[in-house]
């Protein structure tokens, strides 16, 4: 009856999570529809048919588990693809069959690898009512009654007759919308137009003092620093600006590098982190799952995340490296501070340009806050922004290491906030060493009564992070303002729209550097 794998969790466990799923189900079941069907998917529909049902069967499953994995965003009327900013950018740009076939093939990955965290983390029961409602089918159709299987299986079958179908192929075209991170209704609620007004000054003031702090540099002599260690024994042959030059493309030109390229690239760009270290929130460590599915940070196990991305420049499509460390808290600096609160974490960025070099850096904080741009070499930060959206603040330019360098980020104590970047050698003593995990190991963890649960919810957040700033910065249509986020969830401004993974950012906020 397929693969099995403990995922039951108790009713504590998913406690938390049930209740953001409590005023969906109660909707759902107003139109008839909030529980799962106890029959047996149709055996005498076609196979076509009987796949569309198990992606929608799989679908209530995952919402009355409240597992439902918010990396990417589903597509209507095409469950078994998803949608994100960057592939949505293309929607236009796919008139030829190759391009068409490459998107939907982006479009299948994205959906794969929500799903299989989504199974992971799903109840044993659900799962297997799920094997029971689809083997009827599946023996009617030759196909295999195992999930894990089938899914896959399916999921080619319908792309097959998606491709051959040319009204389906627009309908698909008009409906790969991504929505945004904002929520307008706040803003029209929140009388946005004025909000913003109050805002300007504070968003100002808040890059003045970002910069002072910059300028003065660390004020305490406890400066910690770690990296993941470079493989001594990798192929130094391997220059990573050429490595970056010869990744291959798909048909969109998306980079779509190999395992080896990837660790040679994410090698030779991971940084150093030297943090002030004030108390135990200063630690970086691996984010972990209690028997509550509350996150936690383990500071015994000191780890940078990553993840890989990519971004347009006009015609150009240039990958993007993305590492992140986690911290406990972010620690209250007063007797009432509306940003402290439990964890917080810092992204940096590296943009690769069509020659290998870096383009851009770049930063957030795992709300979305703070974002930070570095042009590179023959680039610097738009001068003149329209009143209607924020300042970008780009208080650095971006530094590059050499061969025998690592490139070298400061973070200030408690707060987290970036101090500066330089290079260092890459020997330095004293470093403590960072282990380096794929940044979705966290849409699936261990839990330590058995089975799996994400970080985060099933809207994008880490439900524990909320912080008292979302009181009054409701207003400006961030929701659940401070709160830590999913990759794909990071809106970076409170004046107007833009997106950490919006793929045409660094194309509007960077300009060509000419000497006048």
């Amino acid at each position: 009856m397929g693969r099995r794998r403990q995922r039951g969790l108790t009713a504590m466990t998913r406690g938390w999570r049930r209740l953001r799923a409590a005023g969906l189900l109660i909707a759902v079941t107003a139109v008839g529809c909030a529980t799962v069907p106890q029959e047996p998917i149709e055996p005498h529909a076609s196979a076509t048919q009987s796949c569309v049902a198990l992606f929608e069967r799989l679908d209530r499953e995952v919402t009355v588990a409240a597992v439902a994995d918010a990396g990417s965003q589903r597509i209507d009327d095409f469950p078994w693809l998803r949608i994100d900013r960057p592939l949505a950018s293309f929607r236009d740009e796919v008139g030829t069959d190759d391009r068409f076939a490459a998107w939907l093939r982006q479009l299948a990955i994205l959906d794969a690898e929500a799903r299989a965290h989504e199974l992971t983390n799903l109840p044993q029961d659900a799962y297997t009512r799920l094997e029971g409602h689809w083997e009827p089918a599946a023996r009617s159709h030759g196909m295999s009654p195992d999930i894990d299987e089938a899914l896959p299986a399916c999921r080619e079958l319908l792309n097959r007759d998606l491709q051959a179908d040319d009204s389906a192929r627009e309908r698909l075209r008009e409906a790969a919308i991504a929505a945004d991170a904002y929520a307008t209704w706040m803003r029209v609620v929140g009388v946005y137009p004025v909000a913003r007004l109050f805002a300007r000054p504070q968003v100002t003031a808040l890059h003045e003092r970002l910069e002072e702090l910059i300028e003065a540099g660390p004020d305490t002599d406890d400066l910690r620093q770690y990296a993941v260690p470079r493989d001594r024994f990798a192929d130094a042959a391997r220059d990573p600006r050429r490595v970056a030059r010869d990744i291959q493309r798909d048909a969109l030109e998306i980079p779509v590098p190999t395992a080896e390229e990837r660790g040679i690239l994410f090698d030779a760009h991971a940084p150093v982190w030297r943090i002030e270290t004030r108390s135990e929130a200063d630690h970086p460590g691996a984010l972990l799952l209690d028997a509550d599915a509350r996150t936690f940070v383990d500071t015994n196990q000191p780890v940078e995340y990553r993840h890989i991305s990519w971004t347009r420049i006009d015609e150009l499509v240039v990958p993007q490296l993305n590492y992140t460390v986690w911290f406990p808290e972010r620690p209250s600096q007063g007797w009432f501070d509306p940003y402290a609160g439990h964890l917080d974490a810092v992204t940096w960025r590296v943009t690769l340009g069509p020659d290998g070099r870096v383009l851009a850096q770049d930063s957030i904080h795992a709300c979305g806050c703070y974002y930070t741009l570095l042009p590179g070499p023959g680039w610097r930060a738009i001068a003149d922004v329209p009143r209607r959206e924020e300042p970008v603040f780009a208080p650095l330019a971006a530094v590059e290491a050499e061969a025998g360098e690592r490139v070298r980020i400061t973070l200030e104590g408690g707060r987290h906030y970036l101090l500066g970047v330089d290079t260092v050698a890459e020997e330095i003593e004293g470093t403590r060493g960072l282990a380096p995990l794929p940044n979705d190991h966290l849409r699936s963890l261990p839990l330590p009564g058995g089975g799996h649960a994400s970080v985060y919810d099933d809207t994008g957040l880490i439900p524990s992070t909320s912080r008292p700033e979302r009181f009054f910065l409701w207003p400006l249509g961030v929701r659940d303002a401070g709160a830590m986020r999913q990759p794909g969830h990071h809106a970076i401004a409170f004046i107007g729209r833009r997106h950490f993974d919006d793929p045409r950012l660094l194309e509007r906020l960077l300009e060509r550097d000419t000497p006048e």
